[in-house]
């Protein structure tokens, strides 16, 4: 029977014998609480007084009225100190609050005023447990389990504080007869196999796990229990046998499809891995957007992968373009497969449908696309009729203006271009796309002056724009305008992009031209070590550093590998006539 209606119960029984006596004459007919609140003349001694305040201290508990149903419990512990049961729901209350010092000390009280409720007794256990007193803990546990040997919290309890204070055996021994008394219980089992793991007797979780299989073959769980503790002890051929077998049972079931695939994955085994993915794409009832995450996280992970896998991949991009042939997603991702396949053309007519749909909720993609194939095939007219569209498409785009305002600008219409500039400037919609934009444009301001306020402005919406960083520092470099403050700033713009070599080419320079010839050769190492273009310039610039710090040798090196690089030729050749004169002239000197 519900709590709140027993309660109701008693409390007109106690109103009702009040009511049937007549009161005398002069007799009081109410008592006054200390908070003002008038007690029924029925409850006129201090055991019914006791009855009604614990009856209010539930009716505020149930209302979740907290403060309510203490004030009215304290005042029951007022009149009667060793209350069991106001004890204990103010105990559970301090435990909530996590002042468990409180919550122990009612706890211990309410178990000493009746040692025979299991009730109370569980509150004095966790009380216990939170506080940390486990070997206590342990015993009123302990006793649980022999008065409610059919709860299996007391077992789980029992054995975390046994697995705790450094007793595992003493653990599974209490999970052994939690298996006894219960039978098979997931977490309780789950709990074993981990501490059986953990000391040893590995063959006694192996048997377990197998023995549950046989008792239930067709739960998968338990096929994944046995093959992640295989997985576990390295023994990897039987954990796929034991997935393998799984599959007969349930060749659909998803979560062993997944764990099975990472199996694969983790070790390498890339066909394999490719076949389970394969599968799980040919399931219906897995979402198209799970099957799309699998593909972009594992699938196209790196070219290396995709050149070596590539006939699987054509049929699992395949699966995927049967299933669902007007999803946008999937046929932007068959399109790109395409373009590795060499199949151009018809990948260009997919992103230009899609680009031109007004059905396409994410045009941005596929125009973006039209545009750098256009761009590719030297396409100038298409290119810049596609970034027109995407420009009217998508009007709040910042980017799109900074890419038209750049074709402008190599065109050689400076006024229009700063024009779009602006305009990238006037839609960005968040700081830091307003931070380019303004970066965009001083970088196509001529004027040193104007584009350091630029650059300015462009660090005052992002000060982590470490390309506005960069580049003040840079052009700053060239005018000889404050190095110092040029390099806290190229500083700033290598910490943000550590691995940016134009970014570590500027540092160097600046260091260079700051006569810190020792630091401009560390960093320039680092810069050359780290560009994969071959680039020139960092040759250039490295020759030059090298000069400086008299290793004239490697350096007429770096020169000759700047001009093979593609440097001029004009300008190489003077900067070694340069330095052999330097030598002749030392060796002269000597």
């Amino acid at each position: 029977m519900n709590k709140r209606v027993v309660w109701s119960i008693i409390f007109v029984m106690f109103c009702a014998v009040g009511w049937a006596q007549k009161p005398q004459r002069g007799a009081k007919h109410t008592t006054a609480t200390p908070q003002g609140e008038v007690v029924p003349e029925c409850f006129d001694s201090d055991s019914l007084k006791v009855i009604y305040y614990y009856t209010e201290a539930v009716k505020y508990a149930a209302l979740e009225e907290d403060d309510k149903a203490i004030d009215y419990l304290e005042k029951v512990l007022q009149i009667d100190s060793i209350h069991a049961a106001a004890h204990h729901r103010i105990g559970e209350y301090y435990a909530e609050q996590k002042q468990y010092d409180k919550a122990l000390s009612h706890a211990t009280r309410a178990t000493q005023g009746d040692s025979l409720n299991n009730d109370f007794l569980k509150g004095y256990g966790y009380a216990l447990t939170m506080k940390g007193e486990y070997e206590k803990a342990r015993t009123v546990y302990r006793r649980l389990i022999a008065r409610e040997p059919k709860n299996p919290n007391h077992y789980r309890v029992a054995a975390i504080l046994y697995a705790t204070t450094g007793m595992p055996h003493m653990a599974i021994s209490i999970l052994d007869s939690a298996d006894y008394k219960l039978g098979y219980f997931e977490p309780l089992a789950e709990m074993k196999r981990g501490l059986l793991l953990d000391v040893g007797l590995h063959g006694r979780a192996i048997r377990e796990a197998q023995t549950m299989i046989a008792n239930d073959p067709q739960n998968i769980e338990r096929h994944l229990e046995l093959g992640d503790i295989y997985e576990n002890l390295g023994r990897d051929s039987l954990a796929e046998v034991t997935y393998r077998d799984a599959l007969k049972v349930a060749p659909e079931n998803l979560k062993l499809l997944l764990q099975l695939s990472d199996f694969y994955f983790s070790r390498g085994m890339e066909s394999e891995f490719l076949d389970i993915i394969q599968r799980i794409f040919r399931l219906n009832d897995v979402p198209v957007d799970t099957k799309l995450k699998l593909y972009d996280e594992f699938v196209v992970r790196d070219e290396a992968f995709y050149r070596r896998n590539f006939f699987a991949i054509n049929t699992i991009v395949g699966v995927l373009h049967v299933k669902y042939p007007h999803n946008e997603q999937v046929e932007m991702r068959y399109a790109y497969h395409q373009i590795r396949a060499g199949e151009l053309d018809k990948a260009l007519q997919t992103f230009k449908r899609l680009a031109r749909s007004p059905e396409t909720k994410e045009p941005k993609e596929p125009l973006l696309t039209v545009m750098s194939i256009e761009d590719h095939l030297g396409h100038t007219d298409s290119m810049r009729y596609y970034l027109d569209m995407a420009i009217e498409r998508l009007p709040g785009d910042s980017e799109l203006y900074i890419r038209k305002a750049y074709i402008v600008a190599e065109e050689g219409d400076s006024l229009q271009a700063e024009q779009l500039f602006q305009r990238a400037i006037e839609v960005a919609q968040d700081p830091v796309a307003k931070s380019e934009a303004y970066t965009a444009l001083a970088d196509n301001t001529s004027e040193f002056k104007k584009s350091k306020k630029l650059y300015k402005k462009a660090l005052e919406y992002n000060p982590n724009n470490a390309a506005a960083l960069n580049n003040w520092a840079y052009f700053a470099s060239l005018v000889g305008d404050n190095l110092p403050h040029a390099l806290q700033m190229s500083s700033r713009a290598c910490e943000l992009e550590p691995t940016n070599a134009n970014y570590l080419d500027t540092k160097a320079m600046i260091l260079f031209l700051l006569g810190r010839n020792k630091e401009a050769k560390k960093v320039m190492q680092q810069a050359i070590s780290l560009d994969t273009t071959n680039d020139p310039t960092f040759l250039l610039h490295y020759a030059d550093i090298l000069l400086a710090n008299n290793e004239a040798f490697l350096a007429e090196i770096y020169y000759k590998r700047a001009a093979e690089a593609g440097e001029d030729e004009q300008l190489i050749k003077k900067r070694i006539e340069a330095l052999k004169k330097m030598q002749y002239e030392l060796q002269d000197r000597k």
